[in-house]
């Protein structure tokens, strides 16, 4: 019997070590990591984030626009049809009720809970969760800084999104690589940038990308001004978790856990103040004209409906997967190679944005700067493979 024991414990030994030894293959992998991190982003998190953001409650006529949709053959009808209509509904959709949010405001506050809560439950071994929970209060104060800017990059591009749509605020925020390049410089010197074959690479990335999203949207001041924050606070981002996670030798999915606490607690802060801000009258902290969200229990009737519980944790979900992916990336790769798979990554946001959504067909030159952005994906992969960069200690 004891030796009936000693093998089976031997048994399960072998295969546990063989199993964490494929995730650690799997996790140690950039072209796997960063192919999912593309890949999840594109498809799960625009879908989920879209729609939280536009969703407007159950409509009668909806059951007529999916057959209509049917009929014409046309992609993205119901999508389509809420957020052609989502101006309209603006003016009827705000409520003057006390305590309420936008639903921005909204988005990330399920987005850092949520993940916090799956992070700390639902991660190897599965059953340290006191240790995950030290361990994260012990990172608080090294990931303060990059975690200032996860907020900031993750609300701005909310509100950017629900006010001027996708393919508006991912070409604005096409200038992420270079921005990068610009504080790599300044913090690490010009010994930490790649070739000049590499850098002049960026340039067909960042106009494939505007030129393939081009469709003359309509421009809205704040929701430009809101991508264009977001564009340098996720630049800052890359760079900073990058430093801190190789100097202290925390792992992707640790130093996302301790970013979104402290993100959190930034955004629970400003959700309070903005609550006491309406309550007294005043406006909103974050000065946006978007729908709000009631949140006490006398709810007016033109008041906008709370996303369903399915789709916000959707959206929690998506978001999590996104940004241990993303974490887990950026600790494999440089910061502007980072920089460069994110502007390829907007990419595919845009394409798959406007296949589940609707909109103009792509004109000619939305094709060319698809192929644009391709092509110099590829030389920068190419040039880049053969002048590893250095980054400065």
């Amino acid at each position: 019997v004891g030796h009936v024991s000693s093998s089976s414990s031997s048994t399960t030994s072998i295969a546990s070590a063989a199993g964490n030894s494929i995730l650690s293959s799997i996790g140690g992998n950039k072209g796997f990591v960063g192919s999912a991190w593309i890949i999840s982003s594109a498809l799960l998190t625009t879908y989920s984030t879209t729609s939280f953001l536009k969703y407007s409650g159950p409509r009668k006529d909806e059951v007529a626009e999916v057959d209509g949709a049917k009929r014409k053959g046309k992609r993205g009808g119901i999508f389509s049809s809420r957020m052609n209509d989502e101006k309209e509904k603006d003016s009827n959709n705000v409520s003057s009720s006390t305590g309420s949010l936008s639903r921005p405001t909204l988005l990330t506050l399920y987005r850092f809970s949520g993940s916090l809560v799956l992070g700390i439950l639902f991660h190897r071994p599965l059953f340290a969760v006191m240790d995950r929970i030290k361990q994260t209060i012990a990172s608080l104060p090294l990931f303060a800084l990059p975690a200032t800017f996860l907020f900031v990059a993750n609300y701005a591009n909310s509100i950017s999104l629900d006010r001027i749509g996708i393919s508006l605020t991912y070409t604005s925020k096409c200038g992420i690589p270079l921005i990068t390049v610009l504080l790599t410089l300044l913090l690490d010197g010009v010994n930490a940038l790649p070739s000049a074959l590499t850098l002049l690479s960026l340039i067909p990335i960042a106009m494939g990308i505007g030129a393939a999203s081009w469709n003359h949207p309509t421009f809205e001041p704040v929701g430009f001004a809101a991508a264009m924050l977001s564009c340098v606070a996720q630049a800052a981002l890359n760079v900073s978790s990058k430093r801190v996670m190789v100097k202290s030798g925390i792992t992707g999915a640790d130093a996302q856990r301790a970013m979104v606490t402290v993100a959190l607690g930034i955004t629970t802060v400003m959700s309070i103040v903005n609550h006491i801000r309406h309550v007294s009258k005043d406006p909103a902290l974050e000065g946006e004209k978007a729908k709000m969200v009631d949140m006490s229990m006398d709810q007016p009737k033109k008041m906008a409906k709370n996303p369903p519980a399915w789709l916000a944790w959707m959206a929690v979900v998506a978001y999590h997967i996104e940004y241990i992916l993303s974490f887990m990336f950026v600790k494999l790769v440089e910061p502007i190679t980072y920089g460069t798979c994110d502007a390829i990554r907007r990419l595919a946001i845009i394409v798959s944005g406007h296949n589940m959504f609707g909109g103009e067909p792509f004109s000619k030159l939305n094709i060319a700067g698809i192929g644009m952005s391709l092509l110099g994906a590829l030389a920068f992969a190419l040039s880049s493979s053969r002048t590893p960069i250095k980054i400065a200690p």
